[in-house]
């Protein structure tokens, strides 16, 4: 649910206070606070706020009260404002004060964090000139339902792996796994490129020279971009329009509670995270991840599979020398892990909530946050 869905439901929740005078809210925090903001609380006869641990101090002009000093006989309805101390806060009000007056309670049923903690619509609102491009994907929406997708990585321990057994599976590759010996035989159905960063070593010629060899080497599949990368991909002509379809991102949160390919989707750290997202969207029930190491920590490098001489993107990569070794200070080199975790949290807990299980089928690597899987058993 989104911000504007969960206000939604507290101001009908709120709607029993029409007829009653003299209510209080209990809890003189921030929750109290986003509920003046977003909904309709100070359309009621709120007569005070009452709250333990403030009481006494000052509170949008009110001062706070302590529930012990309150007439309770004298209130028609208790607005509990406190998120984790609901249940709590009931008892003590009915069995210590003896209030037989209306209680309303906020939280809804399995809600984990505070509503204003949730995304706006807002928030992840495609850009109003490419809404109908975007619309696009719906096409997309669920048609995958209960099959099983394995997502190509470019890790090293591919080159261990016989991938030759995807030949009959639904797979989607990322950025330079069309190098790999076996591109003809897996076919990708589903290819995903991750949004370009530019700067000094990776530019537009530079990108146009991957999309080239990108499409000589895979041929037909249906590929993902940034809708960053259209302007590029119109101006070059050599992908067919059906087979071209974009993602753009929203804002950068770790709120996110579904994917809808049609709005922003969660900006991400790499570019598995952008095809959990997509799995997730077609329906998956599934997933699969193969060459996911993420081990630059342990390993101080970023490696992959292919040689990086033969790749168009081989020497663009700024945090990186050219034996692929990191030239990032630690510090940041962890705060990217760190990042990149939280991505693949958030799609582990959406995924999660739609029952769709996501396993690690990488040889090795530092991904520890899915049940690993021996790959050869898949078959």
């Amino acid at each position: 649910m989104y911000l504007e869905e969960h206000v939604q439901c507290i101001n009908e929740k709120l709607l029993c206070l029409r007829d009653k005078h003299n209510i209080v809210i209990w809890g003189g925090a921030e929750n109290t606070a986003k509920l003046f903001q977003y909904t309709d609380i100070l359309n009621y006869d709120i007569g005070g706020i009452v709250d333990k641990g403030r009481a006494g101090n000052q509170f949008y002009g009110r001062q706070l009260q302590s529930p012990a000093d309150m007439e309770w006989t004298q209130i028609e309805a208790v607005v509990i404002s406190s998120f984790h101390y609901e249940d709590e806060i009931e008892e003590e009000l009915k069995n210590k004060f003896h209030f037989a007056g209306l209680i309303i309670k906020l939280k809804e049923q399995g809600q984990i964090i505070p509503f204003y903690h949730h995304l706006s619509k807002a928030d992840i609102q495609a850009p109003e000139d490419y809404r109908e491009l975007l619309e696009r994907n719906k096409r997309f929406k669920g048609i995958h339902k209960n099959e099983r997708l394995f997502i190509l990585c470019s890790g090293p321990s591919i080159r261990e792996m016989d991938l030759t057994v995807l030949k009959n599976e639904i797979t989607m590759a990322v950025h330079s796994f069309y190098l790999h010996k076996d591109i003809s035989v897996i076919q990708p159905e589903y290819y995903c490129n991750a949004q370009w960063e530019y700067n000094e070593k990776t530019t537009e010629k530079v990108a146009e020279a991957y999309l080239k060899d990108l499409k000589m080497h895979v041929g037909k599949s249906q590929y993902f971009f940034s809708l960053r990368e259209k302007g590029i991909i119109d101006r070059m002509q050599n992908f067919d329009s059906e087979e071209v379809n974009y993602y753009c991102y929203g804002k950068d949160s770790s709120l996110y509670e579904e994917v809808d390919l049609c709005q922003g989707i969660m900006p991400v750290h790499s570019v598995p995270v952008i095809c959990i997202q997509l799995a997730i969207y077609m329906g998956f029930k599934e997933i699969y991840l193969l060459g996911t190491e993420h081990d630059f920590l342990t390993t101080k490098k970023y490696a992959y599979f292919y040689d990086r001489k033969q790749a168009v993107t081989g020497d663009t990569d700024i945090t990186t020398d050219a034996d692929s070794n990191l030239v990032m200070n630690f510090s940041d080199a962890i705060a990217d892990a760190y990042a990149l975790w939280n991505n693949y949290k958030v799609v582990r807990r959406i995924a999660q909530k739609n029952d769709i299980k996501i396993y690690n089928a990488t040889m090795g690597g530092a991904l520890d946050l899915f049940p690993r899987v021996d790959f050869n058993s898949l078959f």
